[in-house]
């Protein structure tokens, strides 16, 4: 099944002045769903979660720009959906007069995922598709190669040094360029560029993002912020992911991918412990408090009361609501580091955590 969506969204395509052309491309877009019989995501979930990233992506910077215009190019943009592999695909393709067509996708694993899990998933195969496609644009249209194209490499030594060169750039985390210099070497096509060409191709597909998502696994370690650590878990989850996706002719990064995705999930499960734990100090805390005030009042006390004592506390939690029935009081709370939420009861002359 295809779902076709055309829009008047117009793109132009703005180059700097080392460009062949110097005039901007409008381009007009076009959006395809071709999920069969398989919703990971309601189809409105999928566009706003992949396509919006993706324009998003491709508008930062200043190298596209969303306006009205003619239709003279296009840029398509194709949500492909496989059920049973339960793999997610995103491909861009642009169409500029007188230019090579552009194509770049991004695939990922949504298997054993979970809502949110699958929306993020979207987002980022848009944010890595868009990306790709920014940097094959910079790499063969905007700045192109100055290594040999179709005449003879001597010895190689202009490639090394680019391939070296992009090498150098990726283990200082500078992934873009990085990464263009590898979409150059990828399209060398001139006498003794197989090797090397081979091996930029496979940095794409895979050298590129296991470097990234192993960072991403360091980083958590980097860090005593829960947020800045889960944020690091889901950012390594996802490349694994994509390189599930995208490297399943191969069994070994299959496997090793699989087995980075186990160390995250004690990792997140290790994580969401700690925080739990954290918030159980703090409400164990505000309870004893509450329920000082309590035997000195005699009254469950109030929404504004609660909030001046725990203002009172070093332990960081906000208020968010009083409710009172026939039986009992409920507070319920977020713990402010962690950003989890738990709930008290006063009944019965007893201040009690209920989770």
């Amino acid at each position: 099944m295809s779902v076709i969506i055309k829009n008047c969204i117009r793109v132009l395509l703005f180059f700097s002045a080392v460009s062949v052309h110097a005039q901007p491309y409008p381009v007009s877009t076009e959006i395809t769903i071709s999920n069969g019989d398989w919703y990971p995501l309601p189809e409105q979930d999928m566009k706003a979660a992949a396509v919006d990233t993706a324009l998003a992506e491709l508008t930062r910077g200043g190298l596209f720009s969303i306006v009205d215009g003619s239709e003279v190019n296009k840029l398509d943009l194709d949500i492909s959906l496989i059920g049973p592999a339960e793999t997610a695909k995103l491909t861009i393709q642009v169409n500029l007069r007188g230019q090579p067509t552009y194509v770049s996708t991004a695939s990922i694993s949504v298997h054993g995922m979970d809502f949110q899990g699958i929306y993020n998933a979207f987002e980022h195969i848009g944010l890595v598709a868009a990306q790709r496609l920014n940097d094959k644009t910079e790499a063969l249209l905007i700045e192109p190669s100055t290594v040999p194209g179709d005449k003879p490499a001597v010895n190689n030594k202009q490639l090394q040094a680019q391939y070296d060169k992009a090498q150098r750039l990726k283990r200082q985390y500078k992934y873009q360029s990085s990464r263009v210099l590898f979409e150059q070497l990828a399209a060398a096509t001139g006498k003794g560029s197989e090797r090397l060409s081979a091996l930029a191709k496979d940095e794409l597909k895979y050298g590129l993002t296991v470097f990234e998502a192993k960072q991403w696994m360091v980083a958590m370690g980097n860090t005593g912020n829960p947020s800045e650590i889960s944020k690091s878990i889901q950012k390594s989850e996802n490349l694994y992911r994509q390189i599930l996706a995208e490297n399943s002719d191969s069994l070994i990064r299959t496997q090793e991918a699989q087995a980075a995705l186990d160390n995250l999930s004690v990792s997140r499960n290790a994580l969401k412990n700690v925080l739990r734990a954290q918030t159980l100090m703090a409400a164990s805390s505000v309870r004893m408090m509450m329920q000082q005030q309590y035997m000195m009042s005699g009254e469950c006390p109030n929404k504004k009361d609660v909030s001046r004592y725990a203002s009172d506390m070093q332990t960081e939690v906000t208020i968010n609501s009083v409710k009172r029935n026939s039986e009992e009081t409920r507070y319920s709370f977020t713990e402010n580091k962690t950003g989890n939420p738990f709930v008290l009861s006063c009944a019965n002359q007893r201040i009690n955590v209920i989770n």
